[in-house]
């Protein structure tokens, strides 16, 4: 991979690269998974879709950001797919990410 380093301009607020890319499955809705690293060496998620249960007022969504390594970002990815979603709630929608 070439070095983000070379993309560094005072007209570009970041630079991410893309360091991985994922497809899951749950239930009957597919979830792309997107994990870049910054100048920095930071690591961020960015998931296509978020899962919003009938009880919950909005889906959840995480704003935690720089973590230390790909796989504690992976890590964090899956959790915020997995930690609201339930198969039994024949209510719950999954709501398409703008963002990703």
């Amino acid at each position: 991979m070439l070095d983000i380093d070379y993309l560094e301009d005072e007209v570009f607020e970041s630079v991410e690269e893309i360091v991985s890319k994922f497809i899951v499955e749950i239930g009957d809705q597919k979830i792309k998974i997107r994990i870049t690293k910054d100048a920095h060496g930071h690591f961020h998620f960015v998931n296509s879709h978020y899962y919003q249960g009938s009880k919950q007022a909005d889906p959840d969504i995480a704003y935690i950001a720089n973590f230390p390594s790909e796989k504690i970002a992976i890590m964090n990815a899956k959790l915020q797919i997995v930690s609201s979603y339930d198969p039994e709630d024949k209510n719950g929608v999954w709501i398409e990410n703008d963002s990703f």
